[in-house]
């Protein structure tokens, strides 16, 4: 009788485990997010939550928000900043231009009631919105107006996070108006500065919208990545420019450089271990890139970049001799919205695309370009 007692506890103990098992594995597939670092998605019973985690501190919390599905609230562990919506937010301000792509690709572009100056937009849908008075500006890129976002009232107010948060959104959070810090272009991986559109999607119950779009994402930029790898041939990049005698370059480890390496480049600085930019002597760079294939730079949105970069002593880079100088300013405004940092966010496989093109099929690439100008020196 004693022996089986002990099996029927053995069997309950290792059933319990196997259900403990499945529904841990359930709340891993559902939280979905494989490339970005920068936040976490949980699915309950009782709630959804969004946890915006600190990447200038160990990617401890930076912020928390619970969409509530019932009565229940979740304890408050600690300080942390936490924000609780009952419902889907019906008024968004938009304080950064890096989310226009999403709010698009959502179906959310209508709920934006308030945003900051436009005209660093290249998105133009909200400066003719503007004009129509559809919506009011709450934000002029440097400070909050704080009279009209009160007016205003947004459900939220969707923003860049960085590694403190300003006096502003401080008297936001204070008046009970929860700023979402989009903290997206930290990111070194491409495909996981675009996944950020699931941190949108599930404040506003667009889950299965913004996985079915990333999934397209992924597979399209995975395909060209695999194809890339296959190549023996690897083109040299020198990328970036110089600002009064220094020359700013991307780190080995930063978003730009994996691009470079996905499209079967050979980056000149792959080995640098930041993810920031590297200020370098003009001089060192210049040697170490004299016989790069290709030039990549922001430069080119003006007469007065390409004079610049038509300067003799540029002459001695073969990317120069060879006119091999693009520029990721295809898509511009005049005031310096560019859509390579607003669509290009969200799509980094239009973006490994175009590099791809340059790298391999520069006779075609003019016209099939989307970011990108090859730039035409006097």
């Amino acid at each position: 009788m004693k022996n089986k007692w002990f099996l029927y506890f053995i069997l309950i103990f290792l059933s319990s485990c196997t259900a403990k098992q499945e529904k841990e594995s359930n709340k891993t597939k559902a939280s979905g997010v494989k490339y970005a670092k920068g936040f976490t998605l949980e699915n309950t019973e009782h709630y959804k939550k969004l946890r915006i985690l600190n990447p200038w501190d160990d990617y401890k919390t930076y912020a928390t928000y619970y969409v509530l599905k019932d009565s229940i609230k979740p304890k408050v562990i600690g300080n942390e900043l936490t924000f609780y919506f009952k419902q889907t937010p019906k008024t968004i301000a938009l304080h950064t231009a890096a989310q226009t792509a999403s709010l698009k690709a959502l179906n959310l572009e209508k709920y934006v009631k308030g945003i900051t100056d436009p005209r660093f937009f290249y998105e133009s849908k909200y400066s003719e919105r503007l004009e129509r008075k559809e919506l009011i500006q709450t934000s002029n890129q440097v400070q909050i107006n704080k009279e009209r976002i009160l007016l205003l009232q947004p459900d939220i107010v969707i923003t860049s996070g960085w590694n403190n948060i300003n006096s502003d959104y401080q008297l936001l959070i204070k008046m009970g108006i929860p700023p979402l810090f989009m903290i997206e272009w930290m990111e070194t991986k491409p495909l996981g500065r675009a996944e950020w559109i699931k941190a949108i999607a599930l404040l506003f119950d667009k889950e299965k919208e913004a996985d079915s779009l990333f999934k397209l994402v992924e597979t399209n930029y995975l395909a060209i990545k695999k194809k890339q790898s296959k190549n023996k041939s690897k083109p040299k990049i020198l990328h970036g420019e110089e600002y009064n005698g220094v020359w700013y370059v991307a780190g080995g480890q930063s978003y730009i450089a994996q691009l470079y390496a996905d499209a079967g480049a050979e980056y000149l600085w792959r080995d640098n271990e930041k993810s920031g930019s590297l200020a370098l002597d003009i001089e060192v760079v210049l040697e170490r890139s004299i016989d790069a294939d290709f030039w990549f730079t922001t430069f080119g949105q003006n007469t007065a970049d390409i004079n610049y970069i038509n300067q003799e002593k540029y002459s001695i880079l073969k990317s120069v001799k060879e006119n091999n100088i693009y520029s990721n300013t295809n898509r511009t405004r005049v005031m310096g919205g560019n859509d390579f940092w607003e669509t290009g966010n969200l799509r980094p496989d239009f973006i490994l695309k175009d590099i791809v093109n340059i790298l391999y099929h520069k006779e075609n690439s003019s016209d099939s370009l989307i970011f990108y100008k090859k730039l035409k020196l006097n």
